[in-house]
C-alpha cells in the first residue's frame, strides 16, 4: 500500500487501484482524528463505546478530506453476515441494516466498510463502471462473501470477472490469528484441508489465513490473479497504525476502507 496525505489526514491506497484514474479510494488508520485514548484517534464505529460527537466529526472530517458531503460517506450496519446490498441514487438506511457489503454504479457515493483486524476488500469493475466495498471476518468468509459480491456485480450490473480489480487490505494475520475448533470446523467445511487456510497446532487449536482465503475466493469468482493485490499488512502487529480487536481486548476504534466512482 502506499501511505498518502488528503487534506492533512494520513490515509492509505492500494497501488493497483491508484493507477485507475475512474475511482478514489482509501483506507484509514488510526491517526489524524478527535477520539481519545484507545479509541484514538480516528474511531469511525459508533458502536465502541466512543462519545458519538467524536464519531461525527471524525467521519466529517474523513469526508471533507474527499471533498464530498458526509451524507455520501456510506457505512454499512455490519453483522459478520454475508448480506449485500446495492446503493442506488436514494441510499434507503433501512437498507443498510444487518450488511456486510456494498455495491454502487453511482457516482459520488463513497462505500464504505470498518474494521479492527477482519478482512477489508474492495473491488472495482472499470469496464461497467461498477464499485464494491466489502467487510470479510472469518464467519462472513466461510459464508463467501466476496464470492457473492462478484456475482451481485454480474448479475445487477453485467460486470465480467477478470476485469474487476480487487484489493484485501489490513487484517489480522495468519502467525497471529490462532482460532479453535468453530472457526476450523467451518474453514474444512468451506476450503477443505489443502487449501492453505488452516495451520492445526499441537494444542489443537489453528492459524486462519484470512487473506487467502479471501483470495481464493476471488479466483474462483474469475478474478484474474494479477488484478488481486494483498496488503500483507497485519492489523494485531501494527495496532498503533490500525486498530486491531484482539490485540486491544477488544476495545479497539474501527478504521475503514472505501471506494468511491468519480
Amino acid at each position: 500500500m502506499i501511505e498518502t496525505l488528503q487534506k492533512d489526514l494520513p490515509l492509505w491506497q492500494f497501488e493497483n487501484m491508484s493507477l485507475q484514474k475512474g475511482i478514489i479510494h482509501f483506507v484509514s488508520g488510526r491517526k489524524g482524528g478527535f477520539s481519545k485514548e484507545e479509541l484514538g484517534e480516528l474511531n469511525l464505529s459508533f458502536k465502541v463505546g466512543d462519545d458519538p460527537v467524536w464519531v461525527l466529526k471524525n467521519r466529517n472530517k474523513l469526508a471533507e478530506a474527499f471533498n464530498i458531503s458526509s451524507e455520501n460517506l456510506i457505512f454499512p450496519v455490519q453483522t459478520h453476515s454475508n448480506h449485500v446490498t446495492i446503493i442506488e441514487k436514494e441510499v434507503d438506511s433501512n437498507a443498510l441494516e444487518n450488511t456486510d457489503a456494498l455495491i454502487t454504479s453511482q457516482r459520488g457515493i463513497l462505500i464504505s466498510v470498518m474494521s479492527a483486524d477482519c478482512v477489508p476488500v474492495l473491488l472495482y469493475d472499470p469496464v461497467k463502471k461498477v464499485v464494491a466495498a466489502i467487510h470479510a471476518g472469518w464467519r462472513g468468509t466461510m459464508a463467501e462473501i466476496v464470492k457473492i459480491s462478484v456475482e451481485k456485480m454480474q448479475t445487477e450490473f453485467g460486470s465480467v470477472p477478470k476485469d474487476i480489480i480487487a484489493s484485501i487490505g489490513p487484517s489480522i494475520s495468519e502467525e497471529v490469528y490462532e482460532v479453535g475448533e468453530e472457526v476450523i470446523d467451518a474453514v474444512l467445511k468451506v476450503y477443505g484441508s489443502k487449501a492453505g487456510i488452516i495451520s492445526r497446532e499441537q494444542n489443537g487449536k489453528g492459524h486462519c489465513n484470512l487473506w487467502e482465503a479471501n483470495r481464493i475466493q476471488l479466483i474462483q469468482s474469475g478474478v484474474l490473479l494479477k488484478n488481486i493485490e494483498i496488503a500483507g499488512v497485519c492489523t494485531y502487529r501494527n495496532a498503533d497504525v490500525f486498530f486491531s480487536a484482539r490485540k486491544s481486548g477488544n476495545k479497539a476504534g474501527r478504521f475503514a476502507a472505501g471506494i468511491m466512482l468519480l
